[in-house]
């Protein structure tokens, strides 16, 4: 977004509590587009030093916020996350070692319909978990949500659409077009009192 002649971009981390949304933690950012990962560990690395890893119960994010090194560092700290991945994003199947298209571990969900795949998968050379539901887009298209876990996949889906209800105050699952003034990430607060 601009305002004037200036660009206006920032990476914001979210506390969500009891159905609100509480920015807690941004970084105005001296570019136009996404966040880069070390920009994303820096504002999780100070929410950590100020609040303490154990008041994070879940990290949710979208599309934007996937990369070999962020997932790296989410599962390095044992953070438990929910991102939404590209349908057309690759992963192997360690078991076989088959290299597939995400969409392809979904391709036969109906609409409204939800699934998680049952094994651990390598997104980005990280072992995760993906689950996956079939929506319809703004414009009535269909299209997988696939979302990549640190661990509980059958929560993923439930927790995505509910915290980002929250953030963007509406009904709708997010789309990218959606949320383009801040990068959002959004962290569940296991406790509000250790946060205050």
């Amino acid at each position: 977004m601009k305002f004037g002649t200036t660009n206006i971009n920032a990476l914001v981390l979210v506390v969500v509590y009891q159905g609100v949304a509480f920015p807690v933690l941004f970084k105005m950012m001296p570019k136009f587009g996404n966040s880069s990962t070390s920009e994303r560990v820096d504002l999780m690395q100070r929410y950590i030093e100020l609040f303490g890893i154990d008041t994070i119960e879940c990290l949710l994010a979208d599309r934007e916020f996937v990369g070999d090194h962020w997932l790296a560092y989410l599962n390095s700290k044992w953070i438990r996350y929910h991102i939404r991945i590209r349908e057309n994003f690759w992963v192997v199947i360690p078991r076989n070692g088959h290299r597939v298209k995400a969409s392809w571990l979904f391709n036969n969900l109906k609409i409204n319909q939800y699934e998680f795949f049952h094994g651990i998968v390598y997104v980005n050379g990280q072992l995760c978990y993906l689950s996956a539901s079939k929506v319809k887009n703004r414009q009535g298209v269909p299209e997988l949500q696939i979302i990549v876990s640190f661990n509980k996949p059958d929560e993923a889906q439930s927790l995505y659409k509910e915290c980002w209800q929250i953030v963007i105050g509406s009904g709708e699952t997010p789309t990218s077009k959606q949320i383009t003034l801040v990068e959002k990430l959004t962290l569940i607060i296991s406790e509000l009192k250790r946060v205050i």
